[in-house]
């Protein structure tokens, strides 16, 4: 290493040493300079090895134009006169002159020096609203308090977080290493509760949130607090009756009390300060928006940015608190400009996925009022495939964009001519998909199977439920959203359903037909013949021999019976599943159930499935209470009863009601006896 090098790491390390050194100032670094003048110590110089002069001219001339810059510019100070200097140091702000101390042993001396107080209370005074000097702190300690950045323990930066009352600015962490609360205070100094809440200065530590704010102490000023109590303690016990200890604790209240008090007018002024620092650098900030939408707008993009406000005001060229010049401009233009082109390609696309939904919701209510005009028992596609068609695609997508272009019912009409040779095609190619199901299974199926009793589907895999055909084409468990389907803007979300058995979930519902056999042969009919259509108007009910006792009779409609589960609970409350057994009821019985299944109808506010009204065939589509209102008005009927209504198409056998039924013959009989014993009296009082 040349001497050179060696020299320049010595001269670093003496700054860096010096400027820590500086960064701590202390009450007794403010003093007069004569007594620094005498501290001096006087270290002799080295001498320096001899070199031979060199006589080349070139390098002669090299040492002519060698400069330093500005290093050492400052030292031309010392030929100034004090009272220019002083004029000079008081225009400085206090962090100016904190800094200007650190420079130099001679402006320190001369700003370290007590004479030079007016300097920094001169400086002060160009502060507005900050308080006065307090007596517990020197200028510089004041100014280094206020308005430094570092932290005065580790001289970490930036450090915002100011104890006033402890005249500090601490870092997290040496808050967490000098504070602590009362029962760390009182555990690691032993200073007692009642000197620690009047004498220490505390802290309001909101880090972990309002509810759980904590009240620290300084651990420094009370173990210094508690070394002083000593004198006034015997036995380890604090004499609080000591006059000498009231006395003491006396003058120090009064000490704090007055710091507090400063304090407060200091975390006041700080508070203002923040506030006017946040407005201008807000006002800078709108400048300097303003400037640039001023520029933008001239390039054509003002109607843009009003519509990305947000966005806009948010980027980090348009947000800095900085004045808008030509040059900086120029090197900004062409990021904003390519910005808002960007901007404007995802507003036209969302406009147009907006419009586009829009349209599609239109398109669904014009499908749904064609659907309302179909037979009761008309299988129809789902609304996803419907919309997916040409006809209905062109409309949707091709028609242009604009306020004048807005679809009506007549922009379908010829979308919905289409529709019936759609929907025969659809039903004979799910007809097809259905029988190749159920050769999986069966192999010799064929489409007539389709039609009978003891066909069944499910399509969720949780609790499913057993489908007849056409119903399995139009329940809604075949139509369900994927969860995984996450484009928001895609068709399928836009009307929440799939396209039919879009996830394969269609099956054979294995033990509705097995119990459908079982019904089937309990009813005397062949169950590799019998159709759906026949059992419905048999309609017949079964009773299961399972589920039932002696007098008790658990019975239900054929539907039912085929995903009817026969549980045995034993006397440690498991259950074992049977195999039911079924009988029909007894046609004597039949006239007993039906008056039951009347009340539970009549108790019933059963709302949820879609029925039709079968008095008049209408084919709209009606929640039960609105079929009691209809079969009032339109029919004069007020006590609706099943031979009046029938179920809509896609409604599956789960919501369709009579529900199974516990009929108790011998409560039923009695009832019926005494309902007749109380006419015959009726009658008799009438004729008598």
């Amino acid at each position: 290493m040349s001497r050179r090098s060696a020299r320049l790491q010595g001269v670093a390390k003496a700054a860096a040493v010096e400027d820590t050194l500086s960064n701590a100032i202390g009450d007794d670094e403010f003093r007069d300079v004569e007594e620094d003048e005498e501290e001096i110590e006087v270290v002799p110089k080295k001498k320096r090895r001899r070199v031979a002069k060199s006589t080349d001219p070139a390098s002669e001339d090299q040492k002519i134009k060698r400069v330093r810059g500005r290093r050492g510019i400052l030292s031309s100070l010392r030929e100034f006169p004090l009272d220019l200097i002083a004029e000079i140091f008081g225009h400085l702000n206090p962090l100016d002159l904190l800094s200007l101390a650190r420079t130099t042993k001679e402006i320190r001396g001369i700003l370290m020096s007590r004479s030079s107080a007016f300097i920094w209370k001169e400086s002060r005074s160009h502060v507005e609203g900050l308080p006065d000097l307090p007596r517990d702190l020197c200028e510089p300690q004041y100014a280094n308090l206020c308005f430094s950045t570092h932290c005065h323990q580790c001289l970490a930066t930036p450090v915002l977080t100011i104890i006033w009352s402890a005249r500090l600015r601490l870092c997290k962490k040496c808050i967490e290493a000098h504070f602590g609360n009362s029962d760390r205070i009182l555990d690691e100094t032993k200073l007692e509760l009642i000197p620690l809440e009047a004498l220490v200065p505390s802290y309001q530590d909101f880090s972990r949130g309002w509810r759980r704010a904590q009240e620290l102490f300084s651990i420094d000023i009370a173990a210094k607090l508690s070394e002083e109590c000593e004198a006034f303690r015997e036995d380890g016990n604090l004499q609080t009756s000591d006059p000498k200890y009231i006395a003491w604790f006396a003058q120090k209240k009064d000490e704090m009390e007055e710091i507090n008090a400063h304090a407060g007018s200091c975390a006041e002024w700080a508070l203002d300060r923040t506030m006017e620092r946040k407005n201008e650098l807000y006002d800078a900030r709108r400048l300097r928006r303003e400037a640039i939408v001023k520029r933008l707008t001239a390039l054509g993009w003002g109607e843009e940015i009003p519509l990305h406000t947000r966005e806009f005001s948010r980027h980090k060229l348009v947000k800095q608190p900085k004045e808008l010049t030509d040059r900086i401009w120029k090197n900004i233009e062409a990021p904003l400009v390519e910005f808002l082109t960007d901007l404007k390609e995802k507003r036209l696309v969302a406009a147009r996925a907006k419009l586009i939904r829009e349209r599609r919701l239109f398109a669904a209510q014009v499908y749904d009022k064609f659907r309302e005009a179909l037979p009761p028992d008309a299988p129809y596609p789902p609304k996803v495939e419907v919309l997916l068609t040409e006809p209905f695609r062109a409309v949707i997508e091709d028609t242009p964009d604009g306020p004048d272009q807005k679809l009506t019912e007549e922009s379908f009409a010829a979308a919905i001519l289409s529709l019936p040779e759609f929907i025969a095609d659809w039903v004979q190619r799910k007809e097809t998909e259905l029988v190749e199901i159920m050769q999986k299974d069966h192999p010799g199926s064929v489409a007539v199977d389709l039609h009978l009793a003891t066909t069944f589907f499910a399509c969720s895999t949780y609790d499913p439920e057993p489908l007849r055909f056409p119903t399995i084409l139009v329940h809604r468990s075949t139509t369900v959203i994927r969860d995984s389907e996450w484009d928001f803007d895609s068709l399928q979300r836009t009307l929440r359903e799939e396209a039919w058995n879009a996830d394969g979930n269609v099956r054979l519902h294995q033990q509705a037909q097995r119990n459908a056999r079982l019904v089937v042969e309990a009813c005397g009919l062949d169950p590799d013949v019998a159709t759906s259509t026949e059992m419905d108007e048999i309609n017949p009910a079964l009773e299961c021999l399972n589920c039932g006792s002696e007098g008790d009779h658990y019975v239900m409609r054929w539907v039912q019976a085929t995903y009817h589960i026969c549980r045995d609970w034993n006397s440690r409350g498991g259950q074992s599943v049977l195999s039911p057994s079924w009988k029909c009821l007894n046609a004597d019985k039949e006239p007993l159930l039906e008056a039951e299944e009347r009340k539970e109808l009549g108790r019933s506010h059963y709302s949820n499935p879609f029925m039709h009204c079968k008095v008049c065939g209408d084919i709209r589509k009606m929640r039960f209470f609105q079929l009691r209102h209809h079969l009032l008005t339109e029919h004069n009927i007020s006590d609706p009863s099943f031979e009046h209504f029938t179920y809509a198409l896609e409604v599956g056998p789960k919501d369709r009601f009579p529900h199974p039924i516990r009929l108790n013959l011998h409560l039923l009989e009695a009832e019926n006896i005494h309902t007749d014993e109380e006419a015959v009296d009726e009658v008799g009082e009438f004729f008598f």
